[in-house]
């Protein structure tokens, strides 16, 4: 495979992973600000799940709802936004019409045709919640068609390779939001963390299974338990580790992008919590991060365009 074809897929999957991640805490932010909560507590994970390194000091003087929204969603200039990444999807996708299938083209495209029609006055007509659901529903079904009807071959790897490189950055995002101070010790509570770190669960559709596993009330400890290490949870750190080694040892098992993928995951599947947060949860975050970005950056020169 050209290593342009294999850019482009990659990418697809990433904006469209990255889309639907502010999307789902969009929509849990929005809750917890008509519940009462913080605002600057409330709206600032939305501001490092989006990771607007360039703009987010401009956004972090006006942390109110429209401000937030506007900048997620609807901002072009911000590389991340809603709207951003369903355009870049767009675009990748378009480059590879010829391997990809018919009706994955076909969702992308519809997606981002509806998408590009959005105004403030208009999301705001429609309702926050209802446009996350719809950018939720879009990627779901972007990625079903992508299971249900591809051949396990190179561009089905590519694709899940960027699917999961993506989640795993943004689920470490979601950690690092009030991980100051987080230990596996981190029992007990105030009420308003364990709002917060519930928030964080629903988020990745974890809040259910967590309850489902775990008796009694929310922890921070016990939210970075399942967040982390719970290797059956498909946000969870673990998982996607061991799904982006796994996928790196079908395509080359030699290149140093899949060494290093290997030896991130055994540090997940072999470590035990109180061990990699030794030094606290913010810590073992700031390190996955970096971590994570240089196999990105190695899965770029082994693979992608570099250039």
């Amino acid at each position: 495979m050209l290593s342009r074809t294999a850019d482009h897929l990659y990418w697809i999957s990433r904006y469209m992973e990255r889309a639907e991640s502010i999307a789902r805490f969009l929509e849990v932010a929005n809750n917890l600000a008509l519940s009462g909560g913080n605002p600057e507590q409330v709206w600032q994970p939305v501001l490092t799940i989006a990771d607007g390194t360039q703009t987010e000091d401009s956004v972090r003087s006006d942390l109110d709802t429209s401000g937030v929204i506007r900048w997620s969603v609807l901002d072009a200039s911000n590389p991340s936004s809603i709207i951003s990444c369903l355009k870049y999807a767009r675009e990748n996708a378009h480059a590879v019409r010829s391997v990809i299938p018919n009706e994955m083209w076909e969702v992308i495209n519809a997606t981002w045709l509806e998408a590009r029609t959005l105004s403030w006055d208009k999301l705001m007509n429609r309702g926050l919640i209802v446009f996350c659901d719809w950018v939720k529903e879009r990627s779901n079904l972007y990625r079903g068609v992508s299971i249900g009807s591809m051949i396990r071959d190179e561009v089905y790897s590519f694709l899940r390779l960027g699917t999961y490189m993506e989640r795993a950055d943004n689920s470490a995002r979601l950690l690092s939001v009030r991980s100051e101070a987080v230990t596996a010790d981190s029992i007990e509570s105030e009420a308003s963390e364990q709002l917060h770190w519930a928030a964080v669960l629903k988020s990745v559709g974890a809040l259910k299974a967590y309850r489902l596993h775990h008796k009694g009330e929310i922890s921070p400890a016990g939210a970075a338990q399942m967040l982390i290490l719970n290797e059956a949870m498909p946000r969870s750190l673990h998982y996607c580790m061991s799904m982006v080694s796994s996928v790196l040892t079908e395509l080359a098992h030699d290149y140093e992008c899949t060494r290093m993928a290997g030896s991130l995951h055994a540090s997940l599947h072999f470590g035990l919590l109180n061990e990699l947060l030794d030094q606290g949860l913010d810590q073992f975050v700031a390190k996955f991060l970096l971590d994570n970005n240089k196999l990105g950056l190695q899965v770029s020169a082994d693979f992608l365009m570099t250039g």
